[in-house]
């Protein structure tokens, strides 16, 4: 399974790298799609639609990666010092997660990207920010789980030190949990940063899906916005569905 992927994903990477060499701009304005010359057409300032759809592609994957890692990461902290200290800072942090899980991530996402500016760096750190408290929560709740069995026991009880015990012992049996967030955590990520494009909250300069849908609504009387509508869309949905696919039946992604 894992080497089905890899080799689905690594192509899908080489196309996206490739579409960075192709031309964008054909010279052609609404030209219709040709096997010798734009596979998909050319939209109403003449650029190629299937170049652009695989920059956005790529654009967005690159963005919801970023975005994961550092949602993932932060969450993972907090859910392993809650879980382990209790007491007094458990109380704190959990009071910190429950006042930003109440509000959506997408409003949190969209307060944090129109006030930090429109560029990849701060989207990407604003989507993160703001989906990292269920990756919190649940890694707490694992983590006093694993506090208190025998292994994490022992360990403290030979004098190992409270940071050595945190992530050499428990840190690599969070894992499992870690993997599948990793994954859900990627696939929401892709849906905020479509729909922040989409406002006009995505970064400025750059193509994403989300800016394509936002282009094809503006062209939905042309069939080649209704193209490029119907295909961000599949790419987008695509995307969110292999991606879930991966933590189905409970199996081990990785």
């Amino acid at each position: 399974m894992l080497l089905r992927w890899l080799v689905i994903g690594g192509t899908v990477s080489v196309g996206i790298s490739l579409a960075w060499y192709l031309p964008q701009e054909r010279g052609c304005r609404l030209c219709a799609p040709t096997l010798g010359g734009p596979w998909l057409g050319t939209d109403a300032l003449g650029r190629d639609v299937a170049v652009r759809l695989l920059r956005g592609w790529g654009l967005s994957l690159s963005v919801a990666i970023a975005s994961a890692l550092v949602s993932v990461a932060l969450g993972t902290f907090v859910g392993l010092i809650a879980g382990s200290q209790g007491g007094l800072v458990e109380a704190l942090l959990l009071l910190l997660v429950q006042a930003l899980w109440v509000v959506p991530a997408l409003l949190w996402a969209a307060v944090l990207a129109f006030v930090a500016g429109k560029n990849l760096f701060t989207l990407a750190l604003a989507i993160g920010l703001s989906t990292w408290t269920e990756t919190a929560r649940l890694a707490r709740v694992e983590t006093q789980r694993l506090w208190r069995l025998p292994f994490v026991e022992a360990a403290s009880a030979l004098g190992l030190p409270y940071r050595r015990v945190l992530w050499q012992h428990v840190l690599p049996n969070l894992r499992p949990l870690l993997s599948v967030q990793l994954l859900q955590t990627f696939a929401t990520a892709a849906l905020i940063e479509a729909g922040l494009s989409f406002v006009g909250l995505g970064p400025s300069g750059y193509i994403s899906l989300g800016t394509l849908l936002a282009e094809a609504v503006q062209t939905l009387t042309l069939p080649q916005g209704q193209l490029q509508g119907l295909l961000a869309a599949s790419l987008l949905v695509g995307t969110v569905f292999a991606v879930y696919s991966l933590t189905g039946y409970g199996r081990n992604p990785f």
